[in-house]
């Protein structure tokens, strides 16, 4: 709370392999950049809320019980700004139950205070808990933000349907006062949930584009990590056999350690020559790989230049991330098949050196006729000549193209 209000492998059938690496990372830099437009929401709304209950101090029944709410509401925003620098990023959950009873104390002073047979009297403590759990939301799940709101919710629809029986005209003001307490968190949930979103898929792609311009056949991200841990194993182990402190011949134990990071290195080395640029692009993203599902036995994909693999990827990409990014609900897959192709070789869209003809194709469900976004054949275009086809929900996409046999090396 204290945070939200200052700011706080192979080439061949390749199934998912979703990368959960930096993804608190990312949630971080996502709530990071919507505190201080949090922040100024909240403190606006509940200055609003402070207004209209001095303006209306004069009817209030039992005035005593709605300043004791507010103030109860106050020390708990004071609180949280005396506390921000000690806080994690994240609100622990003893801080945030402890703010939610303190907060439930503030719904039950300002009902008390209102009270009044006669006149319809605004709760605006109890509504201004709402605009108080908008600084949560960046610092907490979005579960806990929802399931609170909805309690908030409910406890003064219900109270303010109660007061409106003997006077309808005052289902407006109390529809108003409910929307009041409960649009903020929820809104602010939401767009926490799309900047994650955005931020994520962003990242991903810089990492997924970084395999464009890498050699055809290599290692991936995560295998190059691997590799370093075995070349300073391999370090540490010369380097005691030079000065001494590892003396020859190697015991059992030794050996046994270096056969073991030879066999390693040599088990890489074999993968690098078998393991295309594309399959790197599709295991090692987080969206990719649990829907991309690539078919390229002979690694033909090590043969496309780089304005053709970036072409590719991103018609892929695009392919895939649209409903994500748009937030719709139906999933999409995706399936990417090579091969060599029969007959005379073609021209791709960009002037290749002379190669193996290869046949691409992309099939993927859950595309509507009009669905696919301009960019994606745009992209297609950079690849080679294309024939596309639809049948119910999937789309079929046919790229021939002709392979640099110089990219493999490059």
């Amino acid at each position: 709370m204290a945070r939200g209000l200052l700011g706080s492998r192979r080439s061949g059938t390749v199934g998912s392999a979703a990368l959960p690496r930096g993804r608190q990372e990312r949630d971080a830099l996502g709530r990071a950049r919507l505190d201080l437009g949090f922040n100024v929401a909240s403190i606006a709304l509940i200055a609003s809320l402070f207004a209209i209950m001095v303006i209306t101090v004069p009817e209030y029944p039992d005035l005593p019980f709605t300043l004791a709410a507010w103030g109860v509401l106050v020390v708990t925003l004071v609180t949280a700004l005396v506390l921000r620098f000690r806080l994690p990023d994240l609100l622990p959950t003893w801080l945030f139950a402890a703010a939610l009873v303190l907060w439930a104390g503030v719904v039950g002073l300002d009902v008390v205070g209102t009270a009044s047979p006669s006149t319809w009297i605004p709760l605006t403590a109890a509504a201004a808990v709402g605009p108080a759990l908008l600084l949560c939301v960046p610092v907490r799940p979005a579960r806990d933000i929802v399931i609170a709101t909805a309690v908030l919710g409910l406890v003064l629809a219900g109270l303010l349907l109660f007061r409106s029986v003997d006077d309808p005209q005052m289902l407006g003001p109390g529809i108003a006062t409910v929307a009041i307490a409960i649009a903020p968190p929820l809104v602010g949930m939401q767009i926490v949930r799309s900047l994650s979103t955005l931020v994520q898929l962003e990242l991903d792609l810089v990492q997924v584009q970084s395999t464009v311009s890498s050699p055809g056949y290599a290692v991936g991200m995560m295998a190059s990590e691997e590799l370093a841990r075995l070349d300073l194993a391999a370090e540490r182990l010369l380097d005691g056999v030079a000065t001494g402190r590892t003396a020859l011949p190697l015991d059992e134990a030794t050996a046994d350690t270096a056969a073991s990071i030879a066999t390693e290195l040599r088990l890489h080395l074999i993968q690098g020559r078998k393991e295309t640029w594309l399959y790197h692009a599709v295991t090692e993203s987080a969206l990719l790989g649990p829907t991309v599902t690539l078919t390229d036995p002979d690694g033909l994909a090590a043969g496309l230049t780089r304005d053709q693999r970036d072409g590719l990827l991103t018609a892929v990409w695009l392919l895939i991330s649209d409903p994500v990014r748009s937030g719709a609900g139906q999933a999409r897959t995706l399936s990417l098949d090579i091969e060599r192709a029969a007959g005379p070789q073609v021209a791709a869209g960009s002037a290749v050196a002379s190669g193996a003809t290869m046949s691409i194709v992309i099939t993927t469900t859950g595309v509507p006729r009009n669905g696919v976004d301009p960019a994606a054949w745009q992209a297609i275009r950079k690849v080679g000549r294309h024939i596309e086809s639809f049948s119910d929900s999937a789309l079929r996409i046919e790229i021939t193209t002709v392979s640099d046999t110089t990219a493999e090396l490059t």
